[in-house]
């Protein structure tokens, strides 16, 4: 009886802890874009680049740019991107705002675009600096190892 209070409790505390779980990824995607060219040139390009923490490039990530007019999202065009993590996109006529998108197994980054201001917006989000990364870690380890002293407090008191 004791054993199945015990299974009970750990099956709880288990299910608990799955509830409590925020989704992470193994490492963070980046966008970034430029125009290309100069300002008396009217055939500047968008240029994009994707790249994973760490700076290495999204190779032949399928690249998604929207065309966004009063809130609404209007697939512009797709594509994927190069090597190094580049996309290549000449602007609509008289469009400034674009929402971009790239995705690869898994991974995925977000960015508004305006070409009238010089700042855009992207999906990177605050991160936790090395410190924090550490001290996390080492929480981490101690959870487990108190698991584990727990499980065998519990094998030697039988």
């Amino acid at each position: 009886m004791k054993r199945m209070k015990t299974f009970v409790l750990l099956c709880v505390v288990l299910l608990l802890f799955i509830t409590c779980i925020n989704p992470v990824s193994a490492h963070k995607a980046f966008i970034g874009a430029f125009l290309t060219g100069d300002s008396s040139d009217s055939g500047d390009e968008v240029m994009i680049r994707a790249w994973y923490e760490g700076g290495m490039p999204m190779a032949d990530a399928k690249t998604i740019v929207y065309i966004v007019d009063n809130g609404e999202k209007e697939i512009y065009l797709e594509g994927v991107t190069d090597d190094q993590g580049f996309f290549t996109f000449e602007p609509e006529y008289k469009v400034t705002q674009y929402s971009i998108k790239v995705e690869q197994t898994g991974h995925r980054a977000k960015m508004d675009l305006d070409l009238n201001e010089s700042a855009s917006t992207g999906s990177a989000g605050a991160e936790l600096p090395l410190f924090a990364k550490i001290i996390a870690g080492f929480g981490y380890l101690a959870g487990l190892a108190g698991i584990a002293m727990i499980y065998k407090a519990h094998k030697m008191n039988k």
